[in-house]
């Protein structure tokens, strides 16, 4: 069974849980796009795991990849690896030698574009994402397989910040400096150096062999840089054609996609957000859902649910079902609401997603489940889906018919064992 597990809002949807959820211990588990910008946190009976660039079933799986479409921070690679290998030492890892290398340039080069577009600002998390797949589209990048030669390394840190000077301009980054930098790219490079190559024909051989294999998408669909809510997106693709590019691997070879949503919307920095609520209610969602980003800690805008967002999500992916999680915290609200429309005025849905039309969000209102202590979780999770509280299967059931997919896997908590399969 080949699997496909990407986020169908702004990200934050709870794929690093389901992810490692359905891993097996013999799993081949794939990333395709971004870099450590995206963030997925894994809870087990041992403690909380944040994985940045490391697919998040690595805990458990024996093989992973990171791909070409990756843009990847050396020193950040490094310490996952070392933090992984501390829980899963027989886990094997194949890093693709054409994934591009993020550096303290690109790093510097995106705080400084952002100070640069003052009122225009995207609320880019500054992490050198977006200049690093610059380079790469400019044909200027430096390339994992790069990292091999300190020299070419270093010409091409000095051709970037040539190119890059008004962007450099009250940066650091003098010769003694990037020599600096070249040397610890290098050294970096002793200790990962046994697990590059072309990940392609790895892949291309599990595929052959019929082995499990899932594939990981970084960041959430909206946050697309084609079909999301430009200009506030990240700088890769993040929908499921973009597996291809990413691993080399066929969508065609794919049995089963899966689009995760959680029971409510988040994003993270700018952008619009039709269902955004404010005040205690935002406030109370917040907190309860533990909504601060993975990677830069900053609290996430928060709102009900979004139903034209969804299923404009789930056509791009063409997704055959859907995993919803986070379902326990909406429990904390004694009345619930789903965004059905935005509106009767609104022809295109996406274009009030892309801020072009003024969405009037009109909503069904459900019926609340209440908290759910950790014994009842505990409970449900043993008897199965019959267990669960009525009103939170209505809920499941009202998404199911308005997105027209069925809804396979429930999240009602944390750690990876609350979560409920439908047979």
């Amino acid at each position: 069974m080949r699997n496909l597990v990407l986020g169908l809002q702004f990200g934050d949807e709870g794929k690093g849980k389901v992810t490692d959820f359905i891993s097996q211990e013999n799993s081949v588990l794939v990333r395709y796009n971004g870099g450590t910008n995206a963030g997925h946190t894994v809870v087990t009976k041992k403690g909380k795991f944040k994985f940045h660039l490391l697919p998040a079933g690595s805990l458990k799986a024996s093989s992973i990849v990171l791909g070409n479409g990756m843009v990847i921070e050396p020193e950040a690679l490094v310490n996952e690896i070392s933090d992984v290998l501390a829980e899963n030492p027989h886990l094997k890892i194949h890093i693709s030698s054409a994934a591009h290398v993020v550096t303290r340039l690109h790093k510097y080069m995106d705080g400084a574009q952002e100070k640069m577009r003052g009122e225009m600002k995207i609320g880019t998390t500054s992490h050198g994402i977006g200049p690093t797949y610059e380079e790469k589209y400019s044909r200027n990048g430096i390339r994992i397989e790069d990292l091999g030669n300190r020299d070419t390394v270093l010409k091409k840190l000095s051709f970037i910040r040539e190119l890059r000077s008004s962007e450099l301009t009250e940066s650091p980054f003098n010769n003694e400096e990037l020599e600096k930098i070249a040397d610890e790219l290098h050294e970096k490079w002793q200790y990962f150096r046994s697990f590059v190559g072309r990940t392609e024909y790895f892949l291309f051989d599990a595929v052959s062999k019929n082995e499990h294999m899932v594939f990981e998408g970084g960041h959430g669909t909206m946050l697309d840089i084609d079909f999301g809510t430009y200009p506030y997106v990240t700088s890769s693709n993040t929908i499921s054609g973009a597996l291809h590019t990413g691993t080399g691997i066929s969508l065609r070879k794919i049995d089963r996609i899966i689009g995760v949503v959680k029971a409510y919307t988040s994003r993270v920095g700018e952008g619009p957000f039709p269902t955004e609520l404010h005040g205690k209610d935002a406030d109370l969602l917040r907190e309860a859902g533990g909504e601060y980003g993975t990677t830069t800690g900053r609290p996430r805008r928060v709102g009900w649910l979004d139903i034209p967002l969804v299923n404009y999500a789930a056509m791009l992916n063409d997704v055959d079902e859907i995993a919803i999680t986070k379902l326990d915290v909406l429990g904390q609200f004694r009345n619930i609401r789903i965004c059905t429309s935005y509106g009767k005025n609104v022809k295109e849905p996406v274009n009030a997603l892309l801020g072009k039309e003024k969405a009037e969000p009109e909503y069904v209102e459900m019926d609340s489940w209440g908290k759910i202590g950790e014994g009842e979780i505990e409970q449900i999770v043993e008897s199965g889906y019959d267990a669960v509280p009525e009103e939170m299967k209505n809920y499941i059931s009202t998404v199911e018919r308005l997105t027209g997919k069925p809804v396979k896997i429930v999240s009602i908590g944390q750690i990876r064992e609350s979560t409920v399969v439908r047979k």
